[in-house]
């Protein structure tokens, strides 16, 4: 039977969020039943992905509000493990974007890790999502297998709802961005099929710059720790840099063992349309 993903309305489905949330991840940092059911009383968006009547995957956000802007803010997506690698996690995002303009909303937001190049792509390449905003350490220490002993560094993803960008990519057709002669910010060398950085470039100022991380970063973590710490710490200065500059995260180029993000340093308006 095909997956069937639709909006929570009804207190019953909205109960199963909270077991479902302890077996994706811990049970003790599932969010109570009387909250989601407060927020989906209160503008708040719940989606439910169901095989037959048993509940294997959810989205949730809710309002929010930057310097007097409001948007919606995409706070968690999960499924149960037999369920992940389907492009179910895409179909609900799409979901959750067509939902969110029947509310009024312009904008959807989340975070994710940059060093995560699978959510990367998903985020940027797959739904058209951009990345003005570095949040070192957003979350503070946190001791799940993911994060265990290093900062927890965030980018804010901004998914423009009605923008020409996003609606591109839902229909395949966005275009590559020029790389012709991009440098890149950050060098790096590979050793034993580890990539290590050697060194960062804080001085460029082409229109169009290249950041290499890890395809492939829980592998690094497991190798060799101080090797991943010092790609959280090096990119984290990049990416701290560069944005407060004007750059603006674009896409990802993957490569074997390597994925560089792309950074474009154009008006907002431009990458929009």
């Amino acid at each position: 039977m095909a997956i069937a993903i639709r909006k929570l309305t009804q207190r019953k489905e909205i109960e199963l969020l909270e077991e479902l949330e302890g077996k994706i991840w811990d049970p003790d940092d599932a969010i109570p039943y009387h909250m989601t059911l407060t927020m989906s009383k209160f503008g708040g968006l719940l989606l439910g992905a169901f095989d037959d009547d048993q509940l294997i995957g959810f989205l949730y956000s809710f309002p929010g509000f930057t310097n007097g802007e409001i948007h919606l803010c995409s706070h968690m997506l999960g499924f149960l493990p037999e369920y992940r690698k389907r492009g179910l996690g895409v179909q609900m995002k799409w979901l959750q974007l067509d939902e969110a303009r029947t509310q009024g909303f312009a904008k959807i937001t989340w975070t994710y890790d940059p060093l995560e190049t699978v959510n990367g792509v998903l985020n940027i390449v797959k739904l058209g999502g951009i990345v003005r905003t570095f949040l070192p350490d957003c979350y503070g220490e946190l001791n799940d297998d993911f994060n265990r002993g290093l900062p927890t560094d965030r980018f804010l993803v901004e998914w423009f709802v009605d923008s020409s960008r996003v609606k591109r990519h839902r229909t395949g057709q966005a275009a590559s961005p020029l790389l012709d002669h991009a440098p890149e910010v950050l060098r790096y060398e590979v050793t034993d099929g580890i990539p290590r950085p050697t060194e960062i470039l804080l001085q460029r100022e082409e229109a169009v710059l290249l950041l290499p991380v890890p395809a492939h970063f829980q592998d690094v973590k497991r190798a060799d720790f101080e090797i991943a710490r010092h790609w959280r710490e090096w990119t984290g200065q990049l990416f701290a840099h560069y944005l407060a500059q004007g750059y603006v995260v674009t896409s990802l180029q993957r490569d074997e063992g390597i994925v560089r993000y792309v950074l474009e340093k154009q008006p907002l308006h431009d990458i929009l349309s």
